[in-house]
């Protein structure tokens, strides 16, 4: 055995292997090892990550058609360069569909993100539907309803056709009349008015508009005036938003919930103004004496104490009335019984101010006013318009006779007028003082049209009666006489003045059920009173035109030689209509024609027709009587003929 010797040279070689090994570990460790260059010992990383997009709002969006689209936006962060900028693309359209907005953001070192917003645009919302006239209305019975109609606006389809449903019987009780309008996404939307048929001899709700939708009502021909005690209550600011009063300023304002309303601002000074509505010819109000003034309120800032009066033929007043704080809270409505003003001095048959109001305190107080009105309930103790025959004698008028007759035609109906009563069987009666969807002032009875010498005459008359100061009537063969197509000869004589309107006139047939325009209007005659305008007759269709959704009417005018008046004696108003045309004319000579094509929109005039005769009070037209307007005014007709093509 060997055993110290084996391990004795296995000692050292194993001193030899480890020692080289430490040798080469030195030179590695000081750079040995024959290479010059060095590299890092912790290499920066690079930038591979994209920017994150946020977007402001969510990702998927309902969007209403027919209103402008505000993109929000969005924001990037990138982890190296911070806030970073986004661009978009894409367009949201005006038509329905499905949108995309996209964001793209870049950072330093060329990474890109992008995202995307889905916007879905469509029409969800129904049409407006107003309604002419009062949603609540007294009809009185025997007489023959025709409802005054509704018109509809849509945010992205402009007018929209109201359908009207219900019937209105002669039977006592009420009745629904509905609206309803539908869009071209079938959106839709109803409105009712409720009708009370009253026997003849019931009391009628009666409503006098003072004030609505930030204006004066026309009967108010005043306006809006205010007075200021720096003025020494001398002058009045009229119609001028208060620039003549030093402590009383007016304007129209929006408001969110009613729309246009009325604001009254009372300056800081601490002196004392008032704001008053009122009329050029005082009224007689006596029918509203068991009635009420009621007006919508609002406080803006300020106390909110309020007193107010009404003022008849100076000196006559209701005097001040304190009716307390009002409106501090929102809208409310407050109710002033009139026999309390009466109590106090009011002469109700002299009235020429709607309302007189302030803030109690007329210290930095603003307020809002709406919807003021009188109503009442009239009994028959104010009296009635005057009525039938009152003994005028009509003028020895000559002038235009149509012919009796025409080659290839036939006469098919006419009402000669020469009866001791208007003939049932072929008119009936439109009765009431709604405006008439013109801003007339009339009310419209029964009692202003006789027969005599052979004539027919329609009287306007300058007298209160139903919260109106003119009465008139409105005759119609509706339901009764219907034509369709053919020539029409009314000869007849016009009245005259200012604000005097007469027509003679058509509506289609089915204007109960689809409304105007819709129904078609076909105006043979109409004549605007007032100088310079009296010797002109105008002629005009209207209808719905339904390519582009709009109200439409074509119409020409005639006018007579100098010194000459619609007035002065007999004219003969014409049309000769069929399937191609319309055509107009005076004393059978040709002034205005219009083509029927075979458009939709033009189908009203291929249907049946019922006159309309009329003397209207003012309205959007021809303005509103002045000094210079005598009453009464008649319009004489001495007969309507209709001949057809044999």
């Amino acid at each position: 055995m060997y055993p110290f010797n084996g391990l004795a040279r296995l000692s050292k070689l194993g001193s030899i292997g480890i020692l080289s090994g430490i040798l080469s570990l030195i030179l590695i460790a000081c750079g040995g090892g024959g290479s010059s260059s060095s590299a890092p010992v912790n290499p920066p990383a690079s930038d591979t990550t994209p920017p994150t997009i946020t977007m402001v709002g969510a990702e998927a969006i309902n969007h209403e058609q027919g209103t402008a689209y505000d993109d929000q936006g969005a924001s990037a962060s990138d982890s190296v360069d911070g806030a970073v900028s986004v661009s978009s693309s894409g367009e949201v359209g005006n038509t329905a569909g499905v949108y995309t907005i996209t964001y793209s953001a870049s950072d330093a070192a060329g990474n890109t993100a992008t995202a995307t917003r889905t916007i879905t645009v469509a029409d969800t919302q129904p049409p407006v539907i107003s309604l002419i006239g009062d949603s609540e209305v007294s009809h009185e019975q025997g007489a023959n309803y025709i409802d005054a109609g509704a018109s509809a606006s849509d945010l992205v389809d402009g007018d929209v056709e109201v359908l009207i449903a219900g019937d209105v019987d002669d039977e006592v009780g009420e009745y629904t009349v509905t609206f309803t309008a539908t869009d071209a996404a079938d959106n839709s939307a109803t409105q009712t008015r409720l009708v009370t048929v009253v026997s003849s001899d019931t009391p009628q709700a009666i409503s006098l508009s003072v004030l609505d939708n930030g204006e004066a009502d026309s009967a108010f021909d005043a306006g809006l005036n205010g007075q200021d005690s720096t003025n020494n209550w001398g002058t009045s600011c009229s119609q001028d938003g208060g620039a003549a009063c030093p402590n009383l300023s007016w304007q129209i304002v929006a408001d969110v919930d009613r729309g246009n309303v009325l604001q009254i601002a009372h300056s800081a000074a601490g002196q004392q103004a008032i704001f008053f509505v009122k009329t050029n010819s005082p009224m007689d109000l006596s029918a509203y004496s068991t009635g009420n003034i009621i007006f919508d309120i609002k406080t803006v800032t300020g106390d909110s104490n309020y007193t107010m009066k009404v003022d008849c033929v100076y000196p006559c007043t209701s005097g001040d009335k304190a009716i307390g704080s009002h409106g501090a809270s929102g809208w409310e409505t407050v109710t002033v019984p009139v026999a309390e003003l009466v109590s106090a001095g009011l002469q109700l048959v002299s009235v020429d101010t709607g309302i007189v109001i302030w803030a109690s305190a007329y210290t930095s107080t603003i307020f809002q006013l709406d919807n003021v009105r009188w109503e009442g309930i009239d009994d028959g103790t104010g009296g009635t318009p005057m009525g039938g025959d009152d003994g005028w004698e009509i003028p020895n008028f000559s002038g235009y006779q149509s012919a009796a007759s025409y080659d290839g035609y036939s006469q098919v109906w006419s009402d000669e007028f020469d009866g001791s009563e208007v003939d049932e069987n072929n008119w009936g009666y439109d009765i009431g003082g709604s405006g008439w969807g013109n801003n007339e002032l009339e009310f419209y009875t029964n009692r202003n049209a006789y027969l005599t010498d052979g004539n027919l005459v329609i009287r306007a008359n300058k007298e209160n009666y139903g919260g109106r100061e003119y009465t008139s009537s409105r005759l119609k063969t509706q339901s009764k006489q219907t034509v369709n197509y053919g020539r029409i000869d009314i000869r007849a004589v016009m009245p005259q003045g200012q604000g005097i309107w007469p027509a003679l006139w058509m509506l289609g047939s089915n204007f109960p059920t689809v409304g105007w325009p819709h129904s078609g209007e076909i105006d043979i005659m109409e004549m605007i009173g007032g100088s310079g305008r009296e010797n002109t007759v105008h002629g005009t269709a209207h209808w719905y035109n339904q390519s582009n959704n709009q109200n439409a009417s074509y119409g020409g005018n005639y006018e007579l030689p100098s010194g000459e008046t619609l007035s002065t004696n007999f004219h003969v108003f014409s049309i000769d209509w069929d399937s191609t045309s319309i055509t107009w004319y005076l004393d059978n000579v040709q002034y205005h024609t219009m083509a029927i094509n075979d458009s939709s929109s033009l189908a009203a005039f291929r249907k049946d027709f019922f006159f309309i005769f009329n003397v209207a009070v003012g309205g959007n037209w021809p303005q509103y009587p002045d000094a210079s307007t005598v009453f009464p005014q008649r319009m004489v007709v001495d007969y309507v003929r209709v001949f057809q093509k044999d």
